[in-house]
């Protein structure tokens, strides 16, 4: 049995609404299953330095039990609905091989030696895990300030900024009506 097949048959799961950049409460022994939207979560280090530990969409569960380190946070990068997942479906199977196959991926990009590559396996990345397909590209329908970029790639702003107008003048990416990023087939 699935963990959604187990929480589907579960009583009905309470549905808590989150903002843009609002943080996610956490406790030792609670976990959140995000229903919609998408959220980032975040450590830091010695420097107070933020590393972006992983991004999480509909479906994928998330909090502190997972990441036993602290400080350790759950940013909304858009408006979430998210559920508090009973305390018998925290370490199965499905939940951890979950967030070793999305960490690994994440790893994968952070490990391309040019920052730029890295900066295009992330927009691609993201694109494919939380875009829509367009006739011309792919969109990115969540807004990523530059910063919060550069805190995932690690490197910085003005970096991040910088390779963003190349990409755009090598026709790479551009921008939708709404101000979305698109990357162009």
């Amino acid at each position: 049995m699935t963990l959604n097949s187990v929480i589907s048959a579960s009583p009905k799961l309470k549905h808590h609404q989150f903002k843009r950049h609002q943080l996610i409460p956490l406790t030792n022994v609670l976990l959140w299953r995000i229903d919609t939207g998408v959220v980032r979560t975040l450590t830091k280090n010695e420097e107070e330095n933020i590393i972006t530990l992983g991004f999480w969409g509909q479906g994928d569960i998330v909090g502190q039990p997972l990441f036993p380190f602290h400080p350790y946070q759950v940013e909304c990068l858009t408006i979430v609905q998210a559920s508090i997942l009973p305390k018998g479906y925290f370490y199965t199977q499905e939940v951890m091989l979950s967030h070793i196959q999305k960490n690994q991926e994440i790893l994968k990009i952070l490990h391309s030696r040019k920052i730029k590559l890295r900066l295009l396996r992330l927009l691609n990345w993201l694109a494919d895990r939380f875009g829509n397909q367009l006739p011309e590209g792919k969109v990115l329908d969540i807004r990523l300030t530059h910063q919060e970029i550069a805190d995932t790639i690690c490197t910085s702003r003005v970096t991040v900024t910088r390779l963003l107008s190349e990409l755009e003048k090598e026709n790479k990416i551009g921008c939708s009506q709404g101000n979305y990023l698109i990357l162009f087939n």
